[in-house]
Formats: structure tokens, C-alpha cells, sequence
């Protein structure tokens, strides 16, 4: 008989994060919840699931196919996750302080045949401005909470609800669900977020792709968004307030204004200083409210044109919601929607977002899911326990000896190095180990 309770080989203090989520599962449910997760931190290989199970230590102790199982066809839901995990997140959050959340989409490139959900998508990292290029994979839709840590002044995003976007064609007369588009799953998670903070507000930040009807006009009342807009769009005047006496109903827009591309010549341009991914810039920017009727109909926005901004070679528009923010305020808010970019690449390449081989419905919108949660859940280690040190762990390198600020991969190799030598080095153990000549294995088991 298999038992299906491993040993615990994360640290005690990881190990106090993951009671949270009991409520998501049923007791037997859990228990290999808890493995998942320790596997998935633990593995150095592909991110499968015998992948997992290995580097979780249960092969021969626990049979594999329950862990399948839980992936294909328990009884949990991955939102449920996310908003345990979301409470979770929002400790690093200052009480009082609006949530800052960012949502994108990014492809998870697979191979083979009849695998739910997967169809050729638009490939970011192969395309360019004179060709569009497709892989086949699947296409996530993934909403994170932004969370500085003061102490180095980064800012990290910690995904909590995730979306599998599917294409029209897999979705018409097959029975399942219908489709919606990315920017429609975004606008649903994004209601369900504002239903779990209640009152609280929050700010989405979305590249130009969710900047549209579709989002901006269903944001909940507690909202806001800072974005990308276009430099052709139709802006209009408010709507005059005395309405002159006549036929017909009250205008809803007043006269047609200069696009955000005209008004770069011949307009009067003002130099601020705003923090810019960690560091202050000096940009020329013109600051204007209007009505971009087609996205918000009558709400009025307001819109930020940058000129002078490093890494860009032309004129930017940033617009957001929120008529009060200044322009330092929206160029610095909107730079932290580059961290989501920095968590898909961690996810991809450290904890195998693309690793897993699900093909059934259940299992493909459950596993790769997994991965970004358990990013968040490093972090969210990490953050707690480099509170008591004064000096932290890297990995020595002569062209980089001035290092202060962590990478994730660092925060990984911190926790595997917690784990293995919990694990390796106990007292009680028949063999104990010298930690000295231990230091160079547990270095390159850190980082595979």
C-alpha cells in the first residue's frame, strides 16, 4: 500500500503559507495539494507530473495516478485558489494603500495532438514589425497583484487568477463553453476581484490590447485602469451643460478635439521627473481630459502624451481613469506593469510553465495554473524570511559583485537551499552530513 502523506521537505515557515488553501480541497485533496506544491519547487527537470513527484520524494510511496487525478479531475476550482492565494498577497499590501493589479496574456508553447485548448496563437518572441509569426500552444490570460518590497524597491507581480483563452474555432458547436475574448476573461476576473477586496479600491493596469470597451467600460465602481491608448484616437469635449432649447435628446459628447498625434506639434510641452522601473527619468509630457467616447462613452479620462522617453523612439500615450493622478503619477504606476513580463519569464524558465503534458480539459486548465501560483508563493516566502537577515544569499560571480537586489531565481534557490538542508543535514538523521562540504552540492542543486 501506498501512503499518501510524504515527509516534509519544506522549511516550517513556507510550510505555515499553505493551511490557507485547505479551504479550496477536501482533506485527502490537500495532501497532494501540499506535494504538488513541494515538487514543483523542488524539481530541477521538466515540470511534468511524474516530473513533480520525483522531486517531491513520494515516488513508490505514493501512486501516480492520484496526482493525475488531481489535476484531471478532482473536485477544486482554480478560482477558489487564486482568492485564498489573493489574501495571502494582499499582507504585502499596506492597509489604506490602493491595490495595484496588472493583467496580460502570454503563449505556452506545446506539441502534439488532441491537447485541449491548444491552437496557433501570434508568437511575441518570433514575430516582428515585418512578419507575424505562430506557434502552437496555448494562450493564458493571467491577472497578478503588483507588490513592492521596500526593501530593495522592486516591484514584483504575484499571479492569482488565470484564464486559458480559447479560440473562436474550438469553441463553436462543440458543446463547450462559448467563446469570449481575451479582454472579456479579463474584464470577468477583474469583477471578481473587485467582489473579493469589496470596497477597496484598486487600479488594472493593461498594455494598449486592454485598454478597450470591453474592460473599461465594465469596470466595477471601485476601479480604475492605467494604460496604453492609441495616438489616432477620436477624442471629444464633455457634453456642453447648458442644453440649448430645441427638438431631440441631450448631446453625449461636445466637439471633436485634436487627436493625441496632432497635438505633438504645436503644443506646449512641460518637463517632469517621474520613477521609471526603478530609477528617475526626465520626460516631456502633455497632460489633457477628454472623452474617448468609443472606449468609455461618457467617462472622463485622462491622458498623459510623453515625449522623451528612454527605450522609446516615439511619442507614448499613457490614459487612466482616474482624473486626479498626475503624469509622474501614471508613468510611474504604469512601469510596474513590466513586472508581469518579468513573471512569465521566471515562470517559464525556472518552474516550467510549458513543462507539464495535460491534454484533457480538466488537467490542461489546472497544471500550467500551478506554476504562476507557486511563483507567487516563493515570493511571498522570500519577503517574510529576508526580514530577519541582514545580509542575504547570492551565488558569487566576479562580474557581479555589487549585487543587493534579488532575482527570483535567487528567492528559489534560497528556498531549495532551506529545504535540502532541513533534509539532508537533520540531527536526527543516522548519517550526519557536514554542511561545509555540502555548500558547493546544495549550490548547483539551487540553480540546476
Amino acid at each position: 500500500m501506498f501512503n499518501e502523506v510524504p515527509d516534509a521537505m519544506l522549511p516550517q515557515d513556507f510550510l505555515l503559507l499553505l493551511p490557507t488553501f485547505s479551504q479550496c480541497f477536501t482533506a485527502p485533496t490537500f495532501q497532494r495539494f501540499v506535494t504538488v506544491v513541494t515538487g514543483w519547487i523542488l524539481c530541477v527537470g521538466k515540470h511534468t507530473v511524474t516530473g513533480v513527484l520525483r522531486g517531491a520524494g513520494v515516488v513508490g510511496k505514493a501512486h501516480h495516478s492520484g496526482y493525475h487525478w488531481f489535476f484531471s479531475g478532482a473536485k477544486w476550482a482554480t478560482d477558489k485558489v487564486g482568492l485564498a492565494l489573493l489574501g495571502l498577497v494582499l499582507k504585502l499590501v499596506p492597509a489604506g494603500e490602493t491595490v495595484t493589479v496588472t493583467v496580460d496574456d502570454t503563449l505556452a508553447r506545446h506539441k502534439g495532438k488532441h491537447i485541449h485548448g491548444a491552437a496557433f496563437h501570434r508568437d511575441p518572441m518570433l514575430s516582428g514589425l515585418s512578419k507575424v509569426a505562430y506557434s502552437f500552444g496555448h494562450c493564458w490570460v493571467v491577472l497578478g497583484v503588483v507588490v513592492v518590497l521596500q526593501r530593495w524597491e522592486k516591484a514584483f507581480c504575484l499571479p492569482v487568477l488565470v484564464r486559458l483563452y480559447r479560440p473562436k474555432n474550438l469553441c463553436t458547436g462543440r458543446g463547450g463553453a462559448p467563446y469570449r475574448k481575451k479582454t472579456e476573461l479579463v474584464a470577468e476576473m477583474v469583477a471578481l476581484l473587485a467582489n473579493a477586496l469589496g470596497n477597496r479600491r484598486f487600479v488594472v493596469l493593461g498594455d494598449q490590447a486592454y485598454v478597450n470597451s470591453s474592460v473599461v467600460r465594465r469596470l466595477p465602481a471601485s476601479a480604475d485602469i492605467v494604460g496604453r491608448a492609441r495616438m489616432d484616437a477620436a477624442l471629444y469635449a464633455p457634453p456642453p451643460r447648458n442644453r440649448k432649447p430645441g427638438p431631440g435628446r441631450p448631446r453625449i459628447k461636445g466637439e471633436r478635439l485634436p487627436s493625441p498625434a496632432q497635438r505633438i506639434s504645436g503644443r506646449k510641452w512641460r518637463t517632469v521627473r517621474p520613477l521609471a522601473y526603478g530609477r528617475r527619468v526626465r520626460v516631456q509630457v502633455q497632460v489633457f481630459d477628454a472623452l474617448w467616447y468609443i472606449v468609455g462613452h461618457g467617462r472622463l479620462m485622462r491622458f498623459v502624451l510623453i515625449r522623451g522617453w528612454p527605450g522609446h523612439n516615439k511619442p507614448d500615450l499613457l490614459v487612466t481613469t482616474d482624473t486626479t493622478m498626475t503624469a509622474e503619477q501614471v508613468i510611474t504606476r504604469y512601469c510596474h506593469r513590466w513586472s508581469i513580463e518579468e513573471t512569465f519569464r521566471w515562470a517559464k524558465g525556472r518552474l516550467g510553465f510549458e513543462d507539464p503534458q495535460s491534454r484533457t480539459e480538466g488537467a490542461v486548465t489546472r497544471t500550467a495554473p500551478m506554476a504562476l501560483w507557486v511563483y507567487s508563493l516563493v515570493v511571498l516566502w522570500y519577503a517574510r524570511w529576508s526580514k530577519r537577515r541582514t545580509t542575504l544569499p547570492f551565488r558569487p560571480a566576479p562580474w557581479n559583485t555589487t549585487k543587493t537586489t534579488p532575482s527570483f531565481s535567487d528567492m528559489l534557490a534560497a528556498l531549495r537551499r532551506q529545504s535540502w538542508m532541513l533534509l539532508i543535514s537533520d540531527p536526527a538523521a543516522p548519517d550526519h552530513f557536514d554542511q561545509k562540504h555540502l555548500a558547493p552540492l546544495l549550490d548547483a542543486a539551487s540553480y540546476g
